[in-house]
Order: C-alpha cells, then structure tokens, then sequence
C-alpha cells in the first residue's frame, strides 16, 4: 500500500488545468484533493484545523474563482496557517510578469504560475512540478512517473504511419523533457 508523503488541496475550476495539476501531483505520490471551485477553503481550513486534522502543506488555487480573493486568502493563511503554502495559478495568461508574480508573494503566496500550454506541456509540468516539490521540503521528482502520467494523459508524442510536424515536434519536445528531467 502506498503512503501518501504531503497534503494538497487544489481549488480549480472543472477543466483541463486542475486535472493535470491533479494528475502530476498524485504522480508524485501526494495526497490530493480536488476540492468545488464554490468551495469555502477558509472555512474548510477551520473545519480541519478544530477537527484536529491535519491542514494542507499545500493550498494550490485558480486566480480566476469566482467569489474568492486569491490574495486575501493568502494574507489569511499567513497570519492563520503559516504552515501551509499558497500557490497561485492563473489559469488564462500563458506567461506571468514578475510585478505580478511579485505582488502574489507580497501577498503570502509562495508563486503565482501560469497556466500550462500544450506547446510546451511536458517542460511547464516538470518546472511547476519542481517547484512544487521544493516547497513541500525538497522531495525527489520521480520522472519516469511523470513522463508516463503525462503520455497516460496523450500529451506525449503521437505517432503516426506518416511523420508530420506535428508528431516530430511532439516527439521533440517527450526528448527535450526527458534530458531536462535527466539534469
């Protein structure tokens, strides 16, 4: 039976971005829940916290919730929760500028990240995924997991009786991943 290492709540609209965050996290051997986007975390938190349960060591949420300030959450927990990370993703812009990745730490949140592009879906999880990982203390990316979690999902190469640009520029970026994941 497997133990689980680390808590994760993700908070993400139903869509592709929350199941491949769900996905690549549990690859990893994390506990995760994929809580409602209507969810109210605070109260959740408060729930666990007077249950005696434990709280996450990672909160991971959608900047783009309705009903939900991502970065007053974030001045919640820091105050509240200490313990427990905050990571930001936008789920619609491809690329974060630093004064906004600044402000979400500002904030109490440990990175705001972009959401992930099919283009170069393999390099932003194995980044994201890293990033991940040391936050919750440095633990080891399993890779082999990882790349086959992701061709489960059909986001690796895709071969075909006839090659094309797009099955070798799948079959490019699968190498590229694989020898970033070598490093």
């Amino acid at each position: 039976m497997t133990e689980f290492q680390k808590f994760v709540i993700i908070v993400f609209p139903l869509g592709l971005q929350g199941k491949i965050w769900t996905t690549i996290l549990r690859s990893q051997n994390l506990s995760v829940i994929w809580e409602s986007p209507d969810v109210h975390i605070v109260e959740t938190l408060q729930q666990l916290h007077r249950q005696g349960r434990p709280l996450p060591d990672l909160l991971m949420l959608d900047t783009r919730l309705r009903g939900l300030n991502p970065y007053a959450l974030c001045r919640w927990c820091r105050h509240h929760c200490p313990q427990t990370k905050i990571v930001l993703v936008n789920g619609a812009q491809s690329q974060i500028l630093p004064s906004e990745q600044q402000w979400a730490r500002c904030q109490g949140a440990a990175d705001l990240l972009p959401c992930f592009q099919r283009d170069s879906l393999i390099s932003s999880a194995v980044t994201g995924l890293r990033l991940v990982l040391d936050l919750l203390g440095g633990l080891p990316l399993d890779q082999g997991s990882l790349v086959s979690t992701l061709l489960k999902l059909g986001f690796g190469p895709r071969f075909r009786s006839k090659p094309n640009a797009c099955s070798i520029k799948s079959k490019m970026a699968l190498m590229s991943a694989q020898s970033t994941l070598a490093w």
